[in-house]
């Protein structure tokens, strides 16, 4: 719902050749300007759209206006690049994550040599130090999940959620055997979902590998 909402917000911007006020996006797309204010916070979050001021009509201070962020060209040369990655979203998800050990590996840390590393300290000083915003950590039965704002890949996430999905998974698997080789053969990585939409944000699991088919165990619900 979020997703469809915000679309057709950047539609509506897209079609306007001024800025618009929340309250006008609001009245044009039957929404609360709360909830218009809301999904438009989140898309300035994205680097979907940016705020200007809008004149006040009489006496007043001026409004805030939204409109859309213009792309540069060379956005679709990007585009191009990323799809030479593979023919397939796995194939192009596989070179993100090699993609992303390499960038991590660039920023590795010291090898613990005090016992095993907490996995989540390694997980979010890494995401930290490459320009990643931790929003929420939750821990429960052995597993841990991330939230976090894909901003340093929102360019990627754009067009090739995949590819950005890849890079974030193999900068946490690299993280954690340079950390502890112990580490990353008791944890898995999985990374959902596509990073899109104006949502700027990703999830990032660690889960206990079921060491019977060396698959990420799911966790209790």
């Amino acid at each position: 719902m979020a997703t469809r909402q915000r679309d057709k917000i950047i539609a509506l911007l897209g079609e306007s050749d001024e800025p618009m006020v929340a309250a006008d996006i609001s009245t044009r797309l039957h929404l609360h300007v709360t909830t218009a204010r809301f999904h438009l916070a989140k898309l300035v979050e994205a680097g979907r759209v940016e705020t200007t001021t809008v004149p006040t009509p009489g006496v007043g201070r001026p409004r805030v206006g939204y409109r859309l962020v213009r792309r540069p060209p060379t956005d679709a040369l990007l585009g191009h690049l990323l799809s030479r990655l593979g023919s397939t979203q796995a194939a192009r998800e596989n070179a993100g994550a090699e993609a992303g050990r390499l960038w991590a590996e660039q920023h590795a840390r010291p090898v613990s040599a005090d016992g095993l590393p907490d996995p989540v300290t390694v997980a979010a000083e890494t995401l930290s130090e490459l320009g990643f915003q931790v929003s929420n950590i939750v821990s429960a039965f052995g597993s841990h999940e991330l939230r976090l704002c894909a901003c340093p890949l929102q360019d990627i996430a754009r067009s090739h959620p995949e590819v950005a999905r890849g890079v974030a998974r193999g900068v946490i698997e690299q993280a954690l055997a340079t950390s502890s080789p112990a580490l990353i053969s008791q944890y898995g990585v999985a990374v959902s979902p596509d990073p899109a939409g104006g949502d700027c944000e990703i999830v990032l699991r660690l889960a206990p590998l079921r060491r019977d088919a060396g698959t990420v165990a799911t966790p209790p619900r």
